[in-house]
């Protein structure tokens, strides 16, 4: 497995998604969304995906070229069209839209339509609560898991993230979750790898226990998080999604990949002063930081610590990519006549 360099590996990204046709300023951010997955650890939302993204487009799913606008806007609320282009760009604009709405309004809620898959969630809160706003995101998606009790894929694995403020020498405190026990992208992880999951996330199409990733390949599901209540949360982003994203993905006949993102951000000031807002999150990480830890457990950590932890030596000694992905990628390269970093 090797370990290449993070500026060759943005650097390959960025071309290869630009070889397809797609401009600058719109490759930077997709390519840009799947670095800084690998960074975070979240290898399934990462260059792993960037032969999948590719075969997309060249299908026709993803409008390469394609700008999103900003097509509504009413108060607190926007409404973002991603044009069948890539979802990231999108996301951006809707980000930076409902940052507008929520510093005029004090709370804003933006949608995206027609937008494809817009990466991990995390980043996007996490810009929002750099400004100094509570911020919420989630986006429904195509049928990947099943209901509690059930065997045929109905829901998306349906992101849910948010993050909020810890002031400036600080990381926000963030948290990003796919609300399948296992996000679609880890079960590629595992199979690239050639590794089972852990049971009680997938069923097989009969709706039998099983281990092996093939399995969901074949026509299996995945479950939701924690039983009846994972499969509650997933159904309300679905709901969402549907309702004010307008991506029915039960009926849905258009590009394989669409989301349905919905995000809002909250202004502290008119609830709190910000800075006593910040020292109190400060104050409640420290605590839960230093309770002491559970049996065989070295310590208690937060969401986002392993994530920091793992960017911080992945900059140093760059990220690990499967044979099976770096394999993919080289054919790519050969195919698009763009030079492979040398590892």
């Amino acid at each position: 497995m090797p370990n290449v360099p993070v500026p060759e590996l943005r650097q390959l990204a960025t071309t290869l998604i630009a070889a397809i046709g797609t401009p600058a300023d719109l490759a930077e951010p997709v390519s840009d969304s799947l670095i800084n997955a690998n960074l975070a650890g979240h290898d399934s939302h990462g260059v792993l995906r960037l032969p999948g993204y590719l075969a997309a487009a060249r299908a026709g799913d993803v409008r390469v070229a394609a700008r999103p606008t900003v097509t509504h806007v009413d108060r607190a609320t926007a409404r973002v069209d991603g044009c069948w282009g890539w979802g990231q760009p999108a996301m951006w604009l809707a980000t930076e839209t409902v940052r507008e709405r929520a510093r005029e309004h004090g709370v804003g809620c933006t949608v995206v339509n027609r937008c494809f898959h817009i990466g991990r969630v995390a980043p996007y809160v996490e810009a929002l609560a750099r400004h100094g706003l509570v911020a919420i995101a989630m986006s429904n998606a195509g049928p990947a898991v099943a209901p509690h009790g059930g065997r045929q894929r109905t829901l998306g694995t349906n992101p849910f993230a948010w993050a909020v403020p810890r002031g400036p020498e600080m990381e926000p405190l963030s948290f990003d979750i796919a609300t399948a026990a296992i996000a679609e992208g880890k079960l590629r992880v595992a199979q690239s790898k050639g590794l089972p999951v852990a049971p009680g996330v997938l069923v097989t199409q009969e709706g039998r226990p099983t281990i092996a990733p093939d399995d969901f390949y074949a026509g299996g599901s995945l479950l939701p998080f924690g039983g009846h209540k994972g499969f509650g949360i997933s159904l309300l982003i679905q709901v969402l999604g549907l309702g004010l994203a307008g991506l029915d993905t039960a009926a849905f006949s258009g590009p394989r990949g669409a989301n349905g993102p919905v995000i809002i951000a909250i202004d502290i000031s008119p609830f709190s002063d910000p800075e006593q807002f910040v020292a109190a999150i400060t104050a409640l990480c420290g605590r839960i930081a230093a309770s002491p830890p559970a049996a065989e457990v070295e310590r208690v950590l937060l969401p986002g610590d392993l994530e920091i932890a793992t960017r911080a030596e992945r900059e140093q000694t760059g990220i690990p990519i499967p044979e099976t992905t770096w394999g993919q990628l080289a054919e790519l390269s050969a195919e698009l006549e763009v030079a492979l970093p040398a590892v």
